[in-house]
């Protein structure tokens, strides 16, 4: 049996006015827009925060050496690791997501190659699924195993200053050499509030 995905837009809805089809558009939140109005399947990997990619983009830029830096890295194995790198500028609270790296099935000897070339100095903070010991790490928590690999993983996995885990998004209050890099407030409000930029 064979498979296809056929997507179908407002455009083709030719009941809809121009105006209604305007109207209708308007209605959804620009990080929706993409899926509903032209039909693009996001099937849960689509935008979760409420801003278009354009309006986040800036070019390349070379990150001056002070800029506080720290890694962000999400354990996966068929949903997908991730790792970001973020910088900090300071002096105009603005924080670019740099390096992006995503692949599914990947071990840690292989996650590790490809986000050790970053810098190996850099921090890397981890969730808590990372004290977790694996079987294929022969009882070894997954963050000792990327320490192994000569990534420079936290002491501890990330968490707010109150120790809490807040579920659903994992920015909190980033630490470099125990200083404050990055304010704990949610990465929409970043976003929406234009202080925060992504790296093409």
């Amino acid at each position: 049996m064979s498979r296809a995905i056929i997507t179908a837009g407002i455009d083709d809805a030719l009941h809809f006015t121009e105006t209604q089809r305007k109207e209708i558009i308007a209605a959804y939140p620009p990080h929706e827009r993409e899926a509903r109005v032209r039909g693009v399947p996001s099937l849960g990997s689509g935008r979760i925060f409420p801003v278009t990619e354009e309006s986040i983009t800036v070019d390349h830029r070379d990150i001056p050496p002070h800029w506080p830096r720290i890694i962000g890295l999400d354990f996966g194995w068929t949903h997908p690791s991730a790792a970001v790198e973020v910088c900090w500028d300071r002096d105009v609270d603005c924080v670019y997501v740099t390096k992006v790296h995503r692949v599914s099935e990947a071990s840690p000897i292989t996650q590790a190659a490809a986000i050790r070339p970053w810098g190996e100095h850099i921090p890397i903070a981890w969730p808590r699924d990372g004290r977790r010991e694996t079987l294929e790490g022969a009882g070894v928590p997954l963050a000792e195993q990327y320490r192994a690999e000569g990534l420079n993983m936290l002491y501890e996995h990330a968490q707010f200053e109150d120790g809490s885990k807040r579920r659903g998004w994992a920015d909190g209050d980033a630490h470099t050499n125990g200083n404050r890099t990055v304010q704990g407030v949610h990465p929409s409000q970043r976003l929406v509030g234009g202080v925060s930029f992504v790296s093409s």
